[in-house]
């Protein structure tokens, strides 16, 4: 039942975040902060993927290499509904 999830300065990388999107047991998660982690639009397009974002409502992703395309991947997310 975890709800909150600060996964902050770990470098996870895209290649993290290939293997965090993967993660089954994250279905209540509200929040995720993912600040300074070396990511950049494939982690997010991976990340975007994920169906445990369906409960999100808090998602850090400050000090990482995102640009306006990984936002697109967002955008087209069906998952990312209850995002405040």
């Amino acid at each position: 039942n975890l709800i909150t999830l600060d996964l902050s300065n770990n470098s996870i990388s895209d290649k993290g975040m290939e293997y965090f999107s993967k993660c089954t047991f994250l279905k209540n998660l509200k929040n995720l902060i993912l600040y300074d982690n070396n990511i950049s639009d494939f982690g997010i397009e991976s990340l975007s993927k994920c169906s445990f974002l369906e409960n999100l409502e808090h998602l850090c992703l400050r000090n990482n290499h995102i640009t306006d395309k990984g936002m697109t991947y967002f955008k087209k997310c069906i998952y990312l509904k209850q995002l405040k």
